[in-house]
């Protein structure tokens, strides 16, 4: 056999052997004692007949009867009891050598032993397994996961709307109140100028008509409503012009003026009151005026609770599915400040400085709503109701900064470290449940965000959340 010497000096996991066609075995290589454990004399006897009952060795003999024909290297593989009665796994390549006439004088065959391999594979295919199975687990996990911080967000805004709920309940009935106070002064005025329509058309003058109709053209729909300092300033300076124009019952007359948002043009208006009905014409226009006006009142408190209403629909409503959606932040914030508008106006000052080129954010709505509403809630709790609240939206890029600062109490260096561990809360017993900035971190850094915070005590706090949009 040609390189004998090179083929008995290879590594113990391959042995050698020629048969001739009869089956024969003319050599084997002495390797196959320490694979298999059978000298050469025993193997020469054949390794057909140590072969195991198993599957492999049935899918084995049609390629041991083809290399037996000729074809040219033909690799199969044999599970062999060895001498000691374990078991390997033999691969073999045999090959036929023929002569110069090109007839078979032998089958020249490589046998290397691959028991480990198939041992390894074995056990990968299994650690595969169990990996698939251990993935699978895990992201079930990851499901059940998501879906507790869903329902932890929810309970949370749930617990945080129990909160709220009075100062809404206010903001809701004080536009209602608004709206009845406004019907019954249309109704009332409706009546009363319905009983002067026929005194206004029938008595009056064409001079007096006249006076009428320019009065109502002086009217500035469009001025803002006196606060009480400036009602009081010019309440004096109109019946102090009344007066000195001589004028009777000038306190009524003055009312009436300012009702009308005349109190600027008092000085036009008191010539074309030099008629005999001055009090009666001025009384017409505000019963007529008051229905506009009362009007536009109506809508402002309908336009008030829409938009409580709105943020309440907003703020209770629970993200159905687990994709990321488009949001804007702004109206987010505002939505939140919307339902905290009863603290607020108690002596809040709020101050928003938002870029104008904010774009939408891919993100859970749902629960970064939660976090702008512990983070507010949070602000205005350290202020006591009482301060200044800065809200400021920049835009970095490829990310978004929100910072929500206070003028509050401010947080203690030695907790600062403690302040995002769940259920560590500083608040008072039924105030806070301790996982509400946890809460927040935890819903920052599944947006693939940061949660950053500077503190001082007596100055106040500022937590800046930044967000990729994308």
């Amino acid at each position: 056999m040609k390189y004998k010497q090179l083929i008995e000096s290879l590594e113990n996991e391959y042995f050698f052997y020629s048969h001739n066609i009869d089956g024969d075995y003319l050599y084997m290589s002495p390797s196959v004692e320490t694979i298999l454990g059978y000298n050469v004399e025993e193997a020469k006897q054949g390794l057909v007949r140590h072969m195991t009952d198993g599957e492999l060795n049935n899918k084995s003999k049609k390629t041991q009867k083809k290399s037996a024909t000729g074809v040219k290297q033909n690799t199969f593989q044999l599970e062999l009891f060895t001498k000691d009665r374990s078991i390997k796994v033999i691969e073999i390549t045999e090959s036929p050598l023929y002569n110069e006439a090109g007839e078979i004088i032998s089958i020249e065959g490589v046998a290397h032993d691959i028991t480990r391999r198939i041992e390894r594979e074995k056990t990968i295919r299994e650690q595969n397994e169990k990996l698939k199975h251990q993935t699978e687990e895990l992201e079930a996990t990851i499901s059940n996961l998501k879906q507790t911080q869903s329902q932890l967000v929810q309970s949370e805004k749930m617990r945080a709307l129990g909160n709220l709920i009075a100062g809404v309940a206010h903001e809701i009935n004080t536009p209602i109140g608004a709206i009845n106070a406004s019907v019954d002064n249309i109704s009332r005025s409706l009546d009363e100028s319905m009983q002067n329509l026929f005194i206004l058309f029938t008595r009056l003058s064409e001079k007096e008509l006249v006076v009428f109709l320019k009065i109502m053209q002086l009217i500035d729909r469009s001025k803002p409503a006196l606060v009480s300092k400036e009602k009081r300033y010019f309440k004096k300076l109109v019946k102090e012009k009344l007066d000195n124009a001589g004028f009777d019952d000038t306190y009524t007359m003055t009312d009436h003026v300012i009702y009308l948002n005349l109190y600027e043009v008092v000085d036009q208006i008191i010539p074309l009151l030099k008629v005999d009905n001055p009090g009666f014409i001025l009384k017409s226009i505000r019963d007529i005026y008051s229905v506009r006006k009362n009007s536009e009142n109506i809508k402002l408190a309908v336009d008030k609770a829409s938009k409580v209403v709105y943020a309440l629909k907003k703020f209770t409503h629970k993200d159905q599915g687990m994709d990321k959606e488009l949001s804007n932040l702004r109206e987010n914030i505002d939505m939140v400040l919307t339902l905290h508008h009863n603290r607020i106006k108690q002596g809040i000052e709020v101050v928003q400085n938002y870029d104008d080129d904010i774009p939408l954010v891919s993100c859970y709505p749902d629960e970064l709503v939660q976090v702008w509403t512990n983070l507010i809630s949070n602000a205005i709790q350290a202020m006591d109701n009482i301060g200044q609240l800065t809200i400021t939206i920049k835009n970095l890029g490829e990310r978004i900064q929100v910072s929500i600062a206070d003028t509050g109490c401010g947080i203690p260096d030695e907790i600062h470290e403690k302040i995002f561990e769940p259920f560590f809360t500083t608040k008072k017993a039924g105030e806070g449940t301790g996982i509400g900035l946890e809460l927040v971190l935890k819903i920052i850094e599944k947006h693939q965000g940061n949660l950053d915070f500077k503190s001082k005590v007596g100055e106040g706090t500022t937590f800046t959340v930044t967000l990729p949009v994308k």
